[in-house]
């Protein structure tokens, strides 16, 4: 999440556990939210739970459910950013941004144009982000797996230069798009805290990815540079529900990818790093390039989905192609 609004408060904690009730375990709680996830129903919130729910076991609980995805087949295709809008931290009592994983099976490309059925989520709502890709590096052979590990973070190039980790220059950059992320919830009308969303999957539930800028391009990277200046138009059904602006997000969409490195211990040795192709990907996501991908956050409120619905965003200010999103039942 980048922008306010679109999501409500924690509901009231009902207070610490009683000494005769039994403490709700982490990997409860994963189970719980798999579960949920799977039957696209409710779940009690973690903090709801467990009063001393926090952002350590709710990262602890994100690792679990990573792990169960990527037994089912998912691999990871990169990450997330999340609630880089830094009005609302205080709300929240955050000091940071919050990430996620990315998996070939959530993720679509519009060229310029997808299609996604809602039937697997509970409560979907959507955002529009920037969405970054990277180089895999020299390091990254072609056969390199998305779970190489802890040595395929962000930072693990010693080439990649100080440009990419501390928010500024394009040079480790392979492209860069606008994107739609569907966000759901497994919580009651959308209440949470930044430690119910890390452990719900991040809210993440699909990124579908436009027309992507490749760094080859003429002024690729004055465009990334401008970013702070992007201005964008969401519209259902070519009516304007919602306006957002690049500088939302951070100051700047790109200070988004030092959060990736800053973040990933989070997660423990593990990591959610992704440096090579997905496997089995999906057909709408084949043509999506093999390097990871971060999405930044949002640069607009949350918008309720609806099957039948059809979305579009709009930009000014940088150049960067528009993308269509149909909604199937």
């Amino acid at each position: 999440m980048g922008a306010s609004s679109g999501f409500r408060a924690p509901l009231a904690s009902p207070g610490r556990t009683s000494v005769r009730e039994r403490a709700v375990t982490e990997t409860e709680i994963a189970d719980a939210l798999l579960a949920a996830r799977d039957a696209c129903r409710e779940a009690v919130p973690p903090t709801i739970a467990d009063a001393e729910f926090g952002l350590d076991a709710a990262y602890r609980v994100g690792a679990a459910l990573d792990i169960r995805l990527r037994e089912r087949g998912y691999r990871r295709a990169g990450c997330k950013v999340g609630f880089t809008n830094k009005a609302i931290w205080p709300r929240f009592g955050l000091k940071e941004p919050i990430l996620a994983p990315v998996y070939d099976r959530t993720l679509h490309a519009a060229e310029p144009s997808a299609e996604v059925s809602l039937r697997r989520f509970h409560a979907p709502r959507i955002e529009v982000e920037v969405v970054f890709g990277l180089d895999r590096g020299p390091d990254a052979g072609p056969d390199a797996s998305p779970d190489a590990g802890p040595d395929a973070r962000l930072d693990a190039n010693p080439d990649a230069g100080p440009g990419l980790l501390e928010g500024r220059g394009a040079e480790r950059l392979a492209w860069v798009a606008l994107g739609f992320e569907i966000v759901d919830c497994h919580y009651p009308d959308w209440h949470l805290t930044p430690a119910d969303s890390v452990a719900d999957f991040g809210l993440h539930g699909a990124l579908v990815v436009g027309p992507r800028i490749d760094r080859a391009a003429a002024r690729f990277g004055a465009r990334v540079d401008g970013l702070d200046r992007l201005e964008v138009r969401l519209l259902r059904d070519e009516r304007v529900v919602a306006r957002g602006r690049g500088r939302d997000v951070l100051g700047h969409p790109r200070a988004a990818l030092a959060c990736v490195p800053r973040l990933l211990p989070r997660f423990g040795a593990a990591g959610i790093w992704a440096v090579g192709p997905p496997a089995a990907a999906p057909p709408a996501a084949t043509n999506l390039p093999a390097g990871g991908l971060v999405s930044t956050g949002t640069m607009t409120p949350l918008a309720p989905l609806a099957p039948g619905e059809r979305w579009r965003v709009e930009a000014d200010g940088v150049d960067l192609p528009s993308l269509k999103l149909v909604l199937t039942d």
